[in-house]
């Protein structure tokens, strides 16, 4: 008997608007070829202003979010306060490091009282870098385009949403290990709020001209 390692192909955004954070995620979990789950939620709730967006392998990612969780809820016991999001991406990215044999990519995202709304990434390693958009996992190359193309500083939240559901959807008509239906997060100075939403299943194809389509051979 042989175990195939449990992975997340994934396909993560988040964008920072003036007063919130939208991130958003597919939630198709794979074992190889095979899907295990099309109802995965990939966005962890770690605290009432904290969450962190999974890619890795799942049951990796699933433990080292469980060890920062933890260390949260320390935090909070022991002084009553809610950590800040600096704090605590400092502290995944030394779980991290210390695991860097492991297979994973995270967001950690949230709001505090000190400096509003932040969005970091650490990547394999234990790298950590600050981001007002950001887009990660397997299904992002297929949407860098489509992003480059579309998004705009000055968008609003209804406009904000509507972009980030759409380049999800592309994302996971296009890449096979993302899928199922996009899980929506919302962090203000209010709390957290989590949407549940179905992808657009047609989209406007790109048809090029004849001109692109012969070769020579």
């Amino acid at each position: 008997m042989y175990f195939v390692k449990q992975s997340l192909g994934t396909t993560l955004i988040g964008l920072r608007l003036k007063d919130c954070i939208i991130l958003a995620a597919d939630s198709q979990t794979s074992s190889g070829n095979l899907v295990t789950n099309r109802v995965a939620d990939k966005i962890s709730i770690l605290s009432k202003f904290i969450v962190c967006c999974r890619s890795g392998a799942a049951a990796d990612t699933q433990y080292m979010a469980d060890c920062l969780q933890y260390e949260i809820n320390k935090h909070f016991n022991e002084t009553r306060q809610q950590m800040n999001i600096r704090a605590a991406a400092q502290i995944l990215r030394e779980i991290c490091y210390k695991e860097k044999h492991l297979n994973y990519g995270f967001i950690c995202a949230g709001w505090d009282h000190f400096n509003g709304c932040q969005i970091y990434s650490i990547n394999q390693g234990g790298a950590l870098f600050k981001h007002s958009f950001l887009l990660a996992g397997s299904g992002s190359i297929y949407i860098n385009g489509f992003c480059d193309a579309n998004y705009r500083e000055e968008m609003d939240y209804s406009q904000s949403r509507e972009f980030i559901i759409k380049a999800i959807s592309i994302a996971m008509n296009r890449d096979g290990s993302s899928g199922g239906v996009i899980k929506l997060c919302t962090i203000n100075h209010n709390g957290i709020k989590k949407e549940i939403i179905i992808p657009f299943l047609k989209l406007e194809k790109i048809y090029f001209s004849k001109k692109f389509i012969d070769f020579i051979l």
